[in-house]
């Protein structure tokens, strides 16, 4: 059985994070993985990483045309976001959600299968004073092979003085 090519970016993820809730995120969905094709939604219980509860975003993926809707957004991207979007797509929340990093890496992840994994300043523009951000996004699918959800991760940095 050959492994599934999502694996190799998930590890070298993991080992390149910064911050602890990625880390741990990223070694969980690798513990969930089947090997040979990805991991459903239904393998994944948050519940297995309280530490990423606050920094976890779900969103459901639409196909033709691409749309992102938000099935879960925890407390630490609340509040970076100033809203809520449980619930709303992305392209109802920002108006420009084409040209968006947030909805082009998530259009990648779902053509590819692959994770995607960012640190640096945010392109989108959000109320709290932050400097860089780490994100990785993990792609789930219920047949193994086409994605479905996108499970995420964000952490909101200090800027450094």
């Amino acid at each position: 059985m050959a492994e599934h090519p999502s694996l190799r970016p998930a590890r070298e993820f993991r080992d390149i994070a910064r911050t602890g809730p990625l880390r741990e995120l990223l070694a969980c969905w690798i513990r969930i993985h089947p090997g040979d094709r990805l991991p459903a939604r239904a393998d994944f219980d948050p519940l297995d990483v309280p530490g990423i509860l606050p920094h976890l975003v779900l969103t459901d993926v639409q196909r033709e045309p691409y749309r992102f809707r938000v099935r879960l957004m925890g407390t630490a991207v609340v509040a970076a976001m100033g809203s809520d979007f449980t619930g709303k797509y992305l392209d109802e929340v920002f108006p420009d959600a084409g040209e968006q990093l947030l909805v082009r890496h998530r259009i990648e992840v779902a053509e590819s299968g692959l994770p995607s994994y960012r640190y640096g300043k945010s392109s989108t523009r959000f109320r709290l004073d932050y400097a860089p951000l780490e994100r990785v996004f993990l792609p789930l699918a219920s047949d193994g092979r086409e994605v479905d959800v996108i499970l995420s991760a964000v952490v909101y940095l200090q800027p450094e003085a």
